[in-house]
């Protein structure tokens, strides 16, 4: 078969890293292909060379037949290729219909936005994604997993011929990511060629054709899904054979760390539970159940209107996140852009950003070689 997208002996390389060698994807009409490795196997990498936000190093590439360059992810999307990017790029003060045609606006015979086929549009394309909302409603108002599923509504809005799916459903829930992948059977009927970029296997052998394994930025293999098993497919992506994916510690329980009791607050009503030394603790349930909220609470992003909550046997009261730091309690958000970061600043800044008090002088100010050895340490 014919490939829609071929890329051949594709390098890449930043100061010190040697990112993509010899990298190779192919994407076929009608069919998924996953695209499989470790963090910093190359995967991401290779999109963004794919869709020109990297240049290549060395290498072809090939779409529709014919030798390809791409200047910016303009010329791709322009070309017939979309991508569904893992981090959201979306406007939160806008509608759902304003973000998914944002620069590509209807407009009527007097140069205006048609609004009506606007919102009607948007509307056509989250009913095909099995969603109940309206178009109207802002992009702010909607949590992580209905964000996700307005990007892959806005990338269906350009009609491509390939898709690229960088962990689709991270923030879907199973309901959502059925309706997902009912869209992805639809684009494959219609000739479609996705590719499919997971840390979760199962989702691979569920819905994928064809897979390719990088390792190190290097093409390992591709080959159809029906040929592989999951340990088969683990072992090309690491290299070696793993015995145990998951070895059980039999550890004995160490002593009660955190307790909270019957706590109350926004979203949440009357919870307990108890956190033990060296355990993980699950928490689960549906969106909108009150799981990051109950965290919120914990951390002091929320107020608590009820409830005790003690850690080494001493209560603890946060009214604020730096009570939550200064007691040990530390809150890593589900948007990471939105409330855990801040982008304006560099990696160095953010890093250090929420322990300044260890680099900090009587004076106030910094001890700014310690803060680097740390941070570099870290990194």
């Amino acid at each position: 078969m014919q490939p829609l997208l071929q890329l051949k002996g594709i390098d890449k390389a930043f100061p010190g890293v040697k990112a993509l060698s010899g990298a190779a994807l192919s994407v076929y009409p009608g069919k998924v292909m996953a695209l499989v490795g470790e963090n910093g196997a190359g995967k991401s990498t290779m999109m963004k060379v794919l869709t020109g936000i990297y240049q290549k190093d060395a290498g072809s590439q090939y779409f529709l037949g014919k030798e390809v360059v791409f200047n910016g992810p303009k010329d791709s999307q322009e070309a017939g290729i979309g991508i569904i990017h893992q981090e959201l790029n979306l406007i939160p003060q806008l509608t759902i219909a304003e973000n998914i045609f944002l620069g590509r606006e209807f407009v009527n015979r007097f140069g205006r936005i048609d609004w009506k086929r606007m919102y009607a549009e948007a509307d056509r394309l989250l009913a095909r994604l099995n969603l109940r909302y309206s178009s109207h409603r802002l992009v702010g108002e909607l949590s992580i997993g209905d964000q996700q599923m307005v990007e892959i509504a806005k990338v269906l809005s350009f009609e491509s011929k390939v898709i690229i799916m960088d962990e689709p459903t991270d923030a879907l829930t199973d309901t959502e990511t059925a309706s997902l992948f009912k869209v992805i059977n639809e684009l494959k009927a219609e000739g479609r060629g996705i590719v499919y970029i997971s840390h979760r296997l199962k989702e691979i052998f569920e819905i994928c054709d064809d897979v390719t394994v990088f390792r190190d930025g290097q093409f390992i293999a591709e080959r159809p899904v029906s040929e592989l098993q999951e340990d088969s497919l683990i072992e090309m992506m690491v290299g070696r054979k793993l015995e145990e994916q998951y070895p059980r510690l039999d550890l004995p329980r160490g002593e009660k760390r955190l307790d909270v009791s019957h706590l109350s607050g926004p979203g949440v009503e009357d919870v307990s539970f108890t956190l033990y030394r060296g355990e993980i603790l699950g928490v689960a349930g549906l969106v909108g159940a009150g799981r990051s909220e109950v965290m919120k609470i914990l951390y002091g992003a929320a107020p608590r209107k009820a409830g005790t909550v003690s850690l080494d046997g001493r209560d603890v009261v946060t009214h604020s996140p730096q009570d939550g730091l200064a007691n040990g309690i530390v809150y890593i958000s589900e948007d990471r852009k939105r409330d855990g970061l801040v982008l304006g600043m560099s990696v160095k800044e953010n890093m250090s950003l929420t322990a300044l008090r260890y680099f900090s002088r009587a004076d106030g100010s910094l001890k700014q070689v310690d803060e680097r050895q740390a941070v570099g340490d870290f990194i």
